[in-house]
């Protein structure tokens, strides 16, 4: 079997207004080997143990690494490819990982192996996992919640059904449904066809002004896997109405299953807006005082499978 890779070009992705236009790019390109690599498993993280520096360090030496065994895999040098990853796979197990990512790094260095493209797609899929990791926000990692004024979201606020957003509308099968007299988002993410999110969006009747508040706040999360799954919430304001599938996305997660402390996130973590995961260079920051949809998303790589998502309430904290 010969093995073909589609040649591109990345760039930084630009903030427009008024623009309809959405091109896919990645900020590591998914053709190094072949456009068609299998599926990455869904992996186990520890997030209480990664620091943001370490990931980020993590990540520099993983672009590093494809830039430089990408082409020699290309060039027909798959030895080379391979020995470059692992190199550097030795080289990221010092920066204290997520415990799983760090196992499998381990588990891939010491396997003997005469397949170098074997060890080069092996070594590869846990580089992209750790690309693709974000910290999640957490109950105890973000602001004491003394002194909070707590301000529910109303019925009249949010439509009781939300409309799903699945990954259908690019060919994949995943599933989302949302119980709302129970709080909670359910289904299953599947990989199939390139998917792999599910998604809930509740469209606010009139533009909320929020300008008065410091953030948005879960009471009572709770959630499957909760060393391996983390969540999205999602913003819109109405910048993004004037930029097709933009929005803004914080990650969240309650991996110590903590039920005495509300997760709190600030408006200031939704940092730029994004346009189907890229995020658009130069956007405006989230406006408090235009906010026109609120969403949950369940998204590879740490939701693969089946999904549960509750809490007792959610709104405004002040």
């Amino acid at each position: 079997m010969v093995r073909t890779t589609t040649k591109m070009k990345l760039f930084p992705r630009v903030y427009y207004l008024l623009t309809a236009t959405c091109c896919c790019s990645s900020s590591f390109s998914r053709a190094l080997f072949n456009p068609n690599y299998p599926s990455r498993p869904s992996t186990v993280l520890n997030m209480s143990s990664t620091s943001s520096n370490n990931l980020s360090r993590a990540k520099q030496l993983i672009s590093s690494a494809i830039s430089t065994g990408a082409p020699a895999y290309n060039s027909g040098d798959i030895k080379r490819c391979a020995t470059v990853y692992q190199d550097t796979a030795k080289e990221i197990t010092s920066l204290g990982l997520p415990s799983e990512l760090q196992s499998k790094l381990l588990t891939e260095i010491d396997k003997e192996s005469g397949d170098d493209n074997a060890k080069a797609w092996a070594l590869r899929r846990i580089f992209d996992a750790i690309v693709d990791y974000t910290l999640p926000l957490t109950p105890t990692s973000v602001l004491p919640t003394s002194n909070v004024t707590l301000e529910p979201f109303t019925q009249s606020q949010l439509p009781n059904e939300p409309l799903r957003v699945l990954d259908n509308v690019m060919g994949g099968i995943s599933q989302g449904s949302w119980i709302s007299t129970a709080n909670t988002f359910y289904g299953e993410t599947s990989l199939a066809n390139n998917g792999g999110f599910a998604s809930l969006r509740w469209r606010f009747p009139q533009k909320q002004n929020w300008s008065y508040a410091k953030g948005i706040y879960i009471k009572g999360l709770r959630h499957s896997k909760p060393n391996e799954h983390t969540f999205r919430i999602i913003l819109k304001d109405d910048n993004c109405e004037r930029v097709r599938l933009a929005n803004y996305k914080v990650v969240f997660a309650n991996p110590d299953q903590v039920d005495d402390k509300p997760l709190l996130i600030p408006f200031t973590e939704f940092g730029q807006m994004e346009q189907m995961g890229n995020s658009l260079v130069g956007s405006p920051p989230f406006n408090p005082m235009g906010v026109t949809e609120i969403g949950l998303m369940a998204i590879k790589p740490t939701v693969v499978g089946e999904f549960q998502l509750e809490f007792e309430e959610w709104g405004l904290y002040l």
